[in-house]
């Protein structure tokens, strides 16, 4: 029987700060989207503090981090600010607290970059590109037209970054405050994912990579069509097996919590569940549209439906890996995956 994370401390309103740890500040952010808030952390750092992730480019957020500022700082600055990923909840006002703050940016590269080519428009950002990759793989037009409603433009939410950051690489040690902290980087939910785990402390700062009730979303990207994240995440997760097992997790989503090796193991057992689902659907030629369904038994949004295409292409894809699946092009122009 799955063993359910253990939750020590109850969800917080947005707005509202909690010390979790000594020295370790959990706020909560309000998101416009299903997935409705993110997690922030605010780490007390010698003289100064190290935020832990920026929130999303809105005014309610922008609000938040005032009132943080003048309530919790005790006129102590801001000396860096590190962003596990690329993502707009995750980095979209590291050039806003940068401007306010004068604080050093620390990201991978990997990170820094693909924050940098959504800011000025890369592939991955570029709608219409992402769009036609969709369409090949079998998405209708209202799947299409309802993507393009909800989906932001990258572009106009990631305030512009400073033109130099400090690069940070999988098993750095460096200290925030009197404590070391190690870099764990991660694969597949983004290229090059920062995690933060504190030994002293006993405490993983998991970012996307570890989430203690939903899955990471792990999508296949149209400047990579012949990539296999799902593949790359699954060895990620493994890279955590080393940390204590009473570990205590602080993730960007739902709340931090006990019992880590169990969730990587409901998080391994999800995907191979999903995986043999995905080879069983492909008995007759699938889309990867039409194999939304064996994967989600949900209703799903409009914006969650590209967020579901994208994890059932990384699915099909590393089936193709296994030599599983065969991927081809039909007459037709879509791409389809079957049994071999």
């Amino acid at each position: 029987m799955e063993k359910k994370p253990e939750y020590p401390f109850d969800t917080l309103g947005y707005g509202e700060t909690k010390e979790v740890a000594e020295g370790i500040h959990w706020i909560r952010m309000p998101l416009p989207f299903a997935l409705d808030h993110i997690n922030l952390w605010l780490i007390e750092d010698g003289e100064g503090w190290t935020i832990v992730d920026t929130g999303y480019n809105s005014d309610d957020t922008r609000n938040i981090w005032k009132q943080v500022f003048s309530e919790l700082l005790l006129n102590k600055p801001v000396k860096r600010i590190i962003i596990t990923h690329f993502h707009p909840d995750h980095v979209s006002l590291g050039g806003w607290l940068n401007n306010i703050w004068d604080a050093t940016i620390w990201m991978t590269y990997s990170e820094w970059m693909q924050a940098q080519l959504n800011r000025y428009g890369g592939p991955t950002s570029d709608i219409d590109t992402r769009m036609d990759f969709y369409k090949e793989h079998g998405m209708e037009q209202s799947g299409i037209d309802g993507y393009r409603e909800t989906r932001p433009d990258f572009s106009k939410i990631i305030t512009p970054l400073p033109p130099n950051f400090r690069r940070i690489i999988d098993d750095e040690n460096f200290l925030i405050g009197k404590n070391e902290w190690r870099v764990i980087t991660g694969a597949g939910h983004s290229p090059e994912h920062a995690a933060l785990w504190c030994e002293n402390l006993n405490i993983l700062i998991s970012g996307d990579q570890v989430l203690p009730r939903i899955s990471t979303n792990v999508s296949l990207q149209c400047n990579e069509p012949d990539g296999d994240p799902l593949r790359l995440y699954l060895q990620s997760l493994e890279k955590f097996r080393f940390l204590p097992k009473n570990v205590f997790v602080l993730p960007s989503h739902d709340k931090p919590f006990f019992r880590l090796h169990d969730r990587i193991d409901a998080l391994t057992g999800h995907h191979t569940s999903r995986l043999e689902a995905t080879a069983e659907a492909c008995q007759e030629p699938k889309t990867s549209r039409e194999l939304i369904p064996y994967l989600f038994r949900r209703d799903l949004d409009k914006h969650q439906i590209g967020f579901a295409i994208g994890e059932a292409m990384a699915h099909a894809n590393f089936l193709v890996y296994e030599g599983r699946l065969a991927k081809s092009r039909f007459p037709d122009g879509y791409i389809r995956y079957s049994l071999l």
